[in-house]
């Protein structure tokens, strides 16, 4: 079985594009409370959904700022229906490998997300 059967994330990450790009249309943007260190309170982040993918990225402000430069808007609730090229960046952070989400205007139709991006118990 693997690790991430196991330990399913709620969230998708870099490492779940598998390495590809993938357009996808965006559904909503929402707030969700989340802990985001051990022994601290729950705080508030925003996360973006799309159409046909269950598990949505948690914004940093440099993807919520490639992504309102596509959609051509600051506001998030604007950005419904927005087409997005997603895209892996390997990067180094704290002296850790980590795989970042980039996005990027479409310069296609869009595409089916990765099976990663959807919930385990819907294969």
């Amino acid at each position: 079985m693997k690790l991430e059967q196991l330990f399913p994330r709620k969230y998708a990450s870099g490492a779940d594009l598998a390495g590809r790009e993938v357009t996808l249309i965006i559904s909503r943007v929402v707030l969700e409370k989340m802990h985001t260190a051990p022994n601290k309170p729950a705080e508030e982040k925003p996360v973006i959904y799309f159409e046909k993918a269950t598990k949505g990225i948690v914004l940093t402000p440099k993807l919520a700022g490639q992504i309102a430069e596509i959609a051509r808007s600051t506001e998030t609730d604007e950005w419904t229906g927005a087409k997005v090229t997603l895209y892996p960046v390997p990067m180094r952070v704290a002296g850790e490998d980590r795989i970042a989400i980039r996005a990027k205007a479409p310069t296609n139709g869009t595409t089916p997300p990765p099976e990663s991006l959807q919930d385990q118990d819907e294969e």
